[in-house]
């Protein structure tokens, strides 16, 4: 369900409105199913709101650009679950967390 443009779209967005969070997007890509977002934050960033609005604005704008497509690829009207993953790093370069994003797909 997620292809590389997908995920493309899915970045685009994302960088659309990231700024207004205090969020440098650093990378993003993923699986089929699933996508890893790298970024930079401050510790004052409000996390869930901001995956919040990650999750519901390319919902929204990824249903609205592919709706056709997805029609027959979606259970219901969702593209994500209600579920994410959040890790915070500090030991671990980000070349090497730019490498493991980038390598989802292989």
């Amino acid at each position: 369900m997620l292809t590389e443009e997908r995920t493309q779209f899915i970045h685009e967005a994302i960088s659309g409105f990231a700024d207004n969070y205090g969020v440098e997007l650093t990378n993003l890509d993923g699986e089929d199913d699933h996508v890893h977002i790298l970024f930079r934050t401050k510790p004052t960033t409000d996390l869930v709101k901001f995956i919040n609005t990650v999750k519901g604005a390319t919902a929204r704008r990824i249903r609205n650009e592919y709706a056709d497509e997805l029609k027959i690829e979606l259970w219901g009207d969702s593209f994500w679950n209600d579920s994410y993953c959040l890790i915070s790093t500090g030991q671990v370069s980000l070349d090497v967390l730019k490498q493991y994003v980038e390598n989802q797909r292989e």
